[in-house]
């Protein structure tokens, strides 16, 4: 009985871990599942290729010291990237999910999300990357008719001219 419930409190562990998605529709689908059922979504950081995390490391970095004085930034300032990039804003009320079928050329995909947040219609373009831990979002660019940004950029460079 010992041994049986060990191997369930570990399989239930592992459950829970990242996962490694082998297909990029899936991670996508594992992405948008929280919105779907109306949950706040867990860490995207699991998510996300090692340059993408390589690069939200080097955007904190930089808004701790400023580039051009050395001086520290101000911990009470906004943040540069400091809404969720999967919907395009801070509440999820998504509607009309539909994630498209992605193109896979080799270690990359792409594929397209659209949906509706509130009364925001957003058309994302995903890209992705077969690391060897399964796939990962590699960037993500808004190409609604609103807003267009790629989040590669945000984090690399400052829109605002901060630093």
């Amino acid at each position: 009985m010992r041994q049986l419930i060990i191997a369930l409190l570990l399989a239930l562990g592992l459950a829970g871990a990242a996962q490694a998605y082998d297909d990029p529709k899936a991670l996508l689908e594992a992405i948008y599942a929280p919105y779907k059922a109306g949950q706040t979504p867990g860490d995207h950081e699991q998510y996300y290729s090692a340059r993408l995390k390589g690069l939200y490391a080097a955007n904190l970095e930089r808004k701790a010291v400023d580039g051009r004085t050395g001086n520290e930034v101000d911990p009470n300032a906004p943040e540069l990237v400091g809404f969720d990039p999967f919907i395009e804003g801070d509440h999820a009320l998504l509607l009309d999910l539909m994630i498209g079928t992605p193109v896979v050329q080799g270690d990359r995909a792409l594929s397209t999300v659209t949906f509706h947040n509130f009364d925001h219609t957003s058309l994302l373009a995903i890209t992705m990357k077969r690391e060897q831990d399964g796939w990962k979002v590699d960037d993500i660019a808004s190409m609604g008719s609103d807003e267009n940004w790629l989040l590669s950029w945000l984090l690399q460079y400052d829109p605002f001219g901060v630093n």
